[in-house]
């Protein structure tokens, strides 16, 4: 075993890796410069920074070492780290002898320098990305690039790709739930490549083998079981999980517990568990689907919200809350403002506008709308239900509402639409619902509309 000198020595690894990194780089750069100005004095400091850079290889080399006997990292990456930087400091200190003495007299010397100088970078470079698995997890490069570079480099895209979540009945809690919500929190420190704590969760095997602390889960008893222990430690705490991330939410650990406690299975489904009501609406709830008349309705994947924008309306009496628990979708209520003009109205809908890829539901009944006002609300082409109930609307003023192709259903009852204006909402191809109760229709014009919406709730 190693002493507690080694092991402190071994932590300065992450510090000396960069010095022969910085060092390199500058020697190239010098050694660029020499060979263009044909100058003694640049051709001396290649040298220089050449030793400079060995010696703190050297380092880095020792420590690096000394911090990979404490047993948490892969075997085969720390190979592949660990050769690639030797193998690049016995270049580097070639590259700095044939720079000896006399070596402007052998012109092949400094050529041949140079090449291996460049074989350093190279090196440098897969160590690095080596190195970075170790630290970080594999996919840290790539968990977030855009998924058009993904795909032209050909690297994983799972990880971004939003997917739907499946029907309730067939979610398996540790699948859809718990596993993704590991790999986002925890994998980073607990892998195959980095074993922190001798701890890996990246698979349902790591999570039973537990680490140096003990068994991860314990099934049917999240007091026994580490995993559940750490992230319910207070905040202060040094033990408290996840280290270098955001702490869990309570709904997230909340959805570990309730795993743990109906046997932490890796396989059953919520049918096969048999879990209860309140189980089966808080797991709705977290992956995005809402229910609704017993029916499961699937939300679609949304952005984050502009932060600044929703910060903005943040004090402006606006009611804005999630529509579920994990989803970027949002219900907005203007039941606070039926008592302002339509100037305050417009001017409020202007700064939602900003998240107008994230306005699913909208109340405005009540509110006094002007034609501005509708044509900004027709820009939000998500909205899934609309509610325009006494907002004394004419037909003119709904025209623009035809571009919401996706609006399921709309209350626009007790306004002053005639005839002329029901044409618009034969247009609307997503609508299932249409509310147009208490406008000033002929009952030709009401039966008209209900003929041209066949197999959609109408009414009237």
């Amino acid at each position: 075993m190693l002493t507690d000198w080694a092991h402190f020595l071994g932590r300065f690894h992450p510090l000396f890796i960069h010095l022969p990194i910085g060092i390199i780089l500058f020697a190239a750069l010098l050694s660029i410069l020499s060979a263009y100005k044909k100058n003694t004095v640049l051709n001396s400091a290649v040298s220089v920074a050449m030793l400079a850079g060995g010696i703190s290889a050297v380092l880095a080399a020792v420590s690096g070492y000394l911090l990979s006997q404490n047993g948490s990292y892969s075997a085969r990456t720390i190979a592949v780290h660990k050769w690639t930087g030797i193998a690049m400091t016995v270049i580097l200190f070639t590259a700095w002898w044939l720079r000896g003495k006399k070596a402007d007299r052998y012109i092949w010397k400094l050529r041949l320098s140079g090449w291996l100088l460049g074989i350093c970078i190279i090196l440098i470079t897969i160590g690095g990305h080596f190195g970075g698995i170790l630290t970080h997890g594999n996919g840290y490069l790539t968990r977030y690039m855009p998924g058009s570079l993904q795909s032209l480099l050909g690297a994983e895209t799972s990880m971004l790709k939003e997917k739907p979540p499946p029907p309730l009945d067939s979610v398996v809690v540790y699948r859809d739930i718990i596993q993704p919500l590991l790999k986002e929190k925890c994998i980073g420190c607990h892998n195959p490549d980095k074993r922190s704590g001798n701890l890996d969760l990246s698979s349902a095997r790591g999570l039973a083998e537990g680490g140096k602390s003990g068994k991860a889960v314990v099934a049917g008893d999240p007091q026994k079981s580490e995993l559940f222990a750490r992230i319910t430690l207070p905040a202060a705490s040094k033990k408290m999980m996840p280290l270098d991330n955001a702490p869990l939410k309570p709904v997230e650990i909340g959805l570990i517990q309730q795993w743990i406690l109906s046997g932490a299975d890796e396989k059953k489904n919520i049918a096969q568990e048999k879990a209860d009501e309140k189980k089966r609406y808080l797991i709705a709830a977290y992956l995005g689907i809402a229910i609704q008349n017993d029916k499961e309705i699937v939300l679609p994947a949304a952005p984050v919200a502009n932060a600044a924008a929703a910060q903005a309306l943040s004090g402006s009496g606006l009611l804005i809350s999630p529509v579920a628990l994990n989803s970027n979708l949002l219900e907005v209520s203007f039941i606070m403002k039926q008592h302002s003009d339509a100037s305050e109205i417009t001017r409020l809908l202007q700064q939602l506008s900003a998240l107008a890829p994230q306005v699913y539901r909208l109340n405005m009944a009540g509110c006094q709308l002007n034609g501005e006002g509708i044509k900004i609300i027709s820009g939000f082409n998500r909205l899934h239900r609309l509610e325009l109930q006494k907002c004394n609307l004419t037909s003119e003023m709904v025209q623009p509402l035809a571009e919401l192709q996706q609006l399921e259903l709309l209350n626009i009852g007790q306004n002053n639409l005639t005839d002329a204006g029901l044409e618009v909402f034969k247009k609307m191809a997503g609508l299932r619902t249409l509310n147009v109760w208490q406008n000033p229709l002929t009952a030709q014009g009401g039966e008209a509309l209900v003929s041209a919406l066949k197999g959609r709730s109408v009414v009237k």
